[in-house]
This record gives C-alpha cells, sequence and structure tokens, in this order.
C-alpha cells in the first residue's frame, strides 16, 4: 500500500509540473514538448522518482491509443481524397530508403558485429523508428490555417505510425526465432487486415448506435472505452492494435455522429494530459550516456538521417509545384512523437544485446529533431508563403 501511495504520490506531482511546464511553453512560445522531455531529464537527474517499467509501459500504450485516435477522428472525406495519395507516397518512400539506408549506417556506426543477421535485424528496428513523424510543432504554428504542406506532413504522421509500432514488433519475432522469413509477409498481412477489420466493424457498430442517441456526460467515455476494447480485442485476435485505433478513428472522422466536436474536444483535452505524462516519464527513464564518441557517432547518423529525409520528399514532390525551400521545410519537419517515444519504452523491456543503443540513439534522435523543427517553426515565414493554394488539386494527385 505504502509504494502505491509512492507511486501516486510521484505521478501527482508529474501531472501538476508537466500543466506548469505546458502553460509556460505557450506563454513564451516554446514547443512544450521539449521542455518536458528535458523536465523530466532533469528530474531523473535527483534519483527521486521511480516507476516500475510494467506501469510506464501500460500507461504509454494507453496514450498511444488516445493521440492515434484523436489524430485520425480529425480526418475528412475530402482532406482524405486531396492530401492522403502524396502523404502515403512520402511515408512509404521515407520508410524504405530509412528501412534500407538509416540501418545500415546506424549498423556501421554502432553495431560491434558488423555481420550477423541478429545484429542487423536490431539496426532495422531504428531504422524502422526514425520512420516516424509527428508533425505538432509545426502544426501549431499553423493553428487555423489550412496550409496544404502541413496537411501532407500531418496525414504522413497518421499513415507512418501503425508502421514505426509494427515493424519493430515483427522484426524482434523474427530476432527470437518465432518468425521465420517466408511467414513474415504472412504475419504482416494478417496483422493489417485483421486489424483494419476490427477497426471497421466495431466503429460502424458503435457509431451507428451514437446517432440515435448522446448522452454529453457517458458518449465521450464511451469513446474512449472503445478505442481502448478495438486495440485489446485486435491484439487478442492476432490482429495489429495499432491499425485497428486508426481504422476507428477514421470511421469516427468520416460518419456522421451528433455533437461530434464535442467528442472531439474531449479526447483532444484527454490526449493532451496523457502526452504531457508521457514525453517527462521518458525524461525520467532514459540516461543518455555521457560518452562522447557515441554523442558525435550520433550526430553523424543523424546528418545521414537529414539527407535521406530530404531525398524521400524531392522523389515524392519531384514533379510537383512546391518550391527549393519548401522541400527543405519539409525534410526538416520531421519531428519524433509519441509514437517513438512508446516504443522506446516497449524496448527498455527487453535484455537484447545492442538494444540499449536503440534506445539512446532513438531518444538523441527525438530530442535532435524536435529541437530542429522548433527552430524551424521559428522561421516558418521564410520557407512557406501561408496561402490556401499553395499546392493545387491536381499537382497533390502526382505527387
Amino acid at each position: 500500500m505504502t509504494s502505491q501511495l509512492t507511486t501516486l504520490s510521484l505521478l501527482s506531482f508529474i501531472i501538476l509540473a508537466g500543466i506548469i511546464i505546458t502553460l509556460i511553453a505557450n506563454k513564451i512560445k516554446i514547443p512544450s514538448l521539449l521542455l518536458l522531455i528535458l523536465t523530466g531529464l532533469g528530474l531523473g537527474f535527483t534519483n527521486l522518482f521511480t516507476f516500475d517499467q510494467d506501469f510506464i509501459t501500460s500507461f504509454a500504450i494507453f496514450a498511444l491509443i488516445m493521440i492515434l485516435f484523436d489524430s485520425t477522428s480529425q480526418f475528412k472525406v475530402k482532406e482524405i481524397y486531396q492530401f492522403s495519395p502524396p502523404a502515403l507516397k512520402l511515408a512509404f518512400t521515407f520508410l524504405l530508403l530509412s528501412m534500407i539506408i538509416i540501418t545500415l549506417g546506424a549498423h556501421v556506426l554502432f553495431a560491434k558485429v558488423i555481420f550477423s543477421v541478429r545484429s542487423l535485424v536490431i539496426s532495422a528496428i531504428f531504422g524502422a523508428l526514425m520512420a516516424g513523424t509527428s508533425p505538432e510543432i509545426i502544426l501549431s504554428i499553423f493553428k487555423d490555417k489550412k496550409e496544404k504542406i502541413a496537411e501532407i506532413l500531418r496525414f504522413e504522421s497518421i499513415i507512418n505510425t501503425p508502421l514505426t509500432v509494427l515493424i519493430p514488433f515483427i522484426a524482434l519475432d523474427f530476432y527470437f526465432g518465432v518468425l521465420s522469413a517466408n511467414v513474415l509477409a504472412v504475419k504482416f498481412l494478417q496483422g493489417i487486415m485483421t486489424g483494419v477489420g476490427t477497426g471497421f466493424l466495431i466503429g460502424i457498430i458503435v457509431f451507428s448506435l451514437m446517432k440515435k442517441t448522446y448522452q454529453e456526460l457517458l458518449s465521450p467515455l464511451v469513446v474512449i472505452a472503445t478505442a481502448l476494447l478495438t486495440y485489446t480485442l485486435s491484439e487478442n485476435i492476432g490482429g495489429n492494435g495499432i491499425l485497428a485505433v486508426t481504422t476507428f478513428g477514421i470511421v469516427f472522422g468520416v460518419i456522421s455522429v451528433r455533437n461530434k466536436d464535442q467528442i472531439q474536444h474531449f479526447s483532444s483535452i484527454f490526449t493532451n494530459f496523457l502526452k504531457i505524462i508521457v514525453f517527462i516519464l521518458l525524461g525520467l527513464v532514459i540516461k543518455i550516456p555521457l560518452d562522447v564518441n557515441f554523442l558525435i557517432k550520433s550526430l553523424i547518423l543523424f546528418l545521414l538521417y537529414l539527407l535521406v529525409r530530404y531525398l524521400a520528399v524531392s522523389i515524392v514532390f519531384y514533379s510537383v509545384n512546391i518550391k527549393l525551400k519548401e522541400k527543405i521545410f519539409m525534410t526538416l519537419n520531421s519531428a519524433k512523437g509519441v509514437a517513438v517515444a512508446t516504443m522506446i519504452f516497449f524496448l527498455g523491456s527487453y535484455s537484447i544485446q545492442g538494444l540499449d543503443k536503440v534506445i539512446n540513439l532513438s531518444f538523441l534522435f527525438l530530442l535532435y529533431t524536435i529541437i530542429l523543427s522548433s527552430i524551424t517553426a521559428r522561421f516558418s515565414h521564410k520557407f512557406v508563403v501561408f496561402r490556401k493554394n499553395v499546392l493545387k488539386k491536381k499537382d497533390l494527385s502526382k505527387g
């Protein structure tokens, strides 16, 4: 009972500190994610805060589910038609290049054994994580402006988030010998079909019922509970829970539901609350190695990462009406978000040689990309012209 009270007290302090830090960040116009992580790092040096690994992992799953639902639930049919094609191409092009180039770069720089399938699989986990993006820092500067480049970045993050989570788990199964090479594709497709099917079916049933009835106090809670149920049910029947929640959110976004705005508002408030805790916990849990050689190598790898990102943007938008400075803007804004943060928590529960470097690198890249996106946000007016038709529909279809 005493340990439970201690954990609750520490969590209460973290929540209060996170709210204060967020208010300060909004006041001085600095991205709250950066200050939250730094706050966690600072609290971590005190050695006063310790949390059970199972608690951290479970909380991270909950936060990821809510953040995923909150983002996908804001889809509109018109926007999906307009922004999905280029965002889909960018997400998969960046994923492919990251899985190849970043994986090899990390392997050469950090792997102790160069010619080892298992060590290459560990490096591939890092490559997959680096394909994930979260544009909320940049979206905060656009606010209500429907800037098409920002919308593409938002859609890209929604598309690559499930893959960022799914691929590392498949790689871990392969590492432990649970899967052989010839069944990886089957496992991947099963996760997609079962996950999407579960999310679609539950979404249709629940939101069809909500068309007829709406309870001001209960309906938002029903949606949150159903999102959690969608994830757990999909995982239990062999599907991918992340894809299930993604589909569930998309169904909510496109289907007609009474008082949808109120439900989305409640979901956003609750999601922001969870996000605050996740990023402070991340700073608390991860201990950056004070190794100059490691840090220098990480910066070299980060430069390679930026080149890969620029290459992906250039390939996808080669024949599209986008200026060079706008391509650079999209390159610099590939901040890692809660999906990568959650996976760092997950990976921390495994005792695998070399995985500690993936965790530390992922955390450093999370910091690097957030800092870079924050700086870019300050000078966004030098990269992007704020007008509604930066990209025409016909141009988007080409992208």
